[in-house]
């Protein structure tokens, strides 16, 4: 296996051999390359968070491993995003034309009652003005369904199989997308533009210590086998691991197949293949002692997106793609950590939400800023103490 590239706040992809001194902006994004070996992508979000207008980046760093740049290219720095422009096929030029109108997106939020589920149904909803049919175990809150976005929601059942999740998603979605649904009243094609799977979890291995030192200090369980009830407890904490972290993901490749759309043009004459995305864990790419039900669920997750990647792409031209942030920026994280407010500088390092569903946003829109299908992309937070920032994204394998 390809050992990971070097992590750069500058990103460096392989030059496109067709293009030659071309500039080019689309949808937010600037992306210039040259005859050179190497591409420079910075990407700019307009996020402002917490009503400042802080100008929110992000980077992408999508060059297959083992390729470096030229040592003697100068790198690209980030700039302020102008908005949307497009190239009106002089030589690459940039003009004031916009994009052609895109058909509105249907998008399956796999996991969005967690805090990066709402954030993506809020941003794909509200932000983007897409269809997008949620799905979560728990149900969704008024506020979720009217304010922010959700078009339709498929319950799911607890703790069910994998073989449960697969058929309560295919019923759920076969019936938004079939032409005699009235959700809605919204006119919709027959497949799905984006699948992303947000569902996951967190629990840390049982110590044993604590564990056998609680049980001795309760009278009412003298009669319990020790090392039964530990080997009980450390079972369950790797299954229940399993069923939020891996079992939502086979689900979601499952239904893949059969309802992402595959290769194809746009009314723009531009790529518009299906993206299915997962949410894996940077810390799942080394050892996780002390979270190995955890380490274990995720780098299960990292391996079918890697085996599921290229054979979705041959079979119907989709792209599948792994994102591995370090740690989200949730209250549940935070609340783990500690800390002392929003001063406390280890909050700097967790990614947040909105960045990974802005990013995630743009692959739906444009295809061609997609790394490649079968990938693992690292999360790397670049945030400041004053609010602004935003996140590096890296491809890793």
């Amino acid at each position: 296996m390809a050992s990971p590239i070097n992590l750069s706040i500058k990103a460096f992809l392989p030059s496109v051999s067709s293009m030659t001194s071309v500039a080019m902006r689309s949808a937010g994004s600037i992306l210039s390359s040259s005859s050179s070996s190497s591409t420079t992508i910075t990407a700019f979000s307009n996020h402002n968070r917490c009503n400042n207008n802080h100008q929110s980046y992000q980077i992408r760093n999508f060059a297959r491993p083992g390729r470096r740049p030229s040592p003697n290219k100068r790198r690209g720095r980030p700039t302020t995003n102008l908005g949307s422009s497009s190239t009106n096929g002089n030589n690459g030029i940039l003009t004031n034309n916009p994009p052609p109108k895109q058909s509105k997106k249907n998008v399956l939020v796999i996991g969005s009652q967690g805090e990066l589920g709402k954030t993506l149904v809020s941003h794909f909803g509200n932000q983007m003005n897409w269809n997008v049919i949620g799905a979560d175990v728990l149900d969704p809150s008024e506020d979720i369904v009217e304010k922010k976005g959700m078009k339709d929601y498929i319950p799911l059942p607890l703790d069910g199989s994998v073989a449960d999740l697969s058929v309560a998603l295919y019923r759920g979605v076969s019936n938004y997308l079939s032409p005699n649904s009235s959700s809605n009243n919204i006119k919709k094609s027959a497949s799905l533009d984006a699948i992303v799977c947000a569902s996951g979890g967190w629990m840390g291995d049982v110590d044993k210590f604590d564990f056998q030192h609680a049980m001795e200090d309760n009278e009412l369980l003298e009669d319990i086998d020790l090392e039964e009830e530990y080997i009980r407890e450390s079972s369950e904490v790797c299954e229940h691991m399993m069923n939020v972290n891996y079992y939502p993901i086979v689900a979601g490749g499952m239904i893949g197949q059969r309802f992402l759309k595959g290769s194809g043009l746009d009314h723009g004459g531009n790529l518009n293949n299906g993206l299915f995305v997962i949410i894996g864990a940077s810390a799942a790419l080394s050892p996780t002692p002390g979270m190995m039900g955890y380490g274990a669920a995720k780098a299960a997750s990292h391996h079918y997106l890697q085996s599921y990647g290229p054979s979705a792409s041959e079979e119907n031209g989709s792209t599948s793609v792994g994102v591995l942030p370090l740690m989200l920026d949730t209250p549940a994280n935070r609340a783990m950590l500690g800390g002392d407010g929003n001063d406390d500088d280890r909050y700097s390092k967790m990614v947040k939400p909105i960045h990974i569903a802005n990013e995630i946003g743009e692959w739906i829109k444009n295809p061609h800023l997609r790394p490649h299908s079968g990938s693992l992309v690292k999360v790397m937070a670049k945030n400041r103490m004053d609010g602004s920032g935003g996140a590096a994204f890296h491809l890793v394998r």
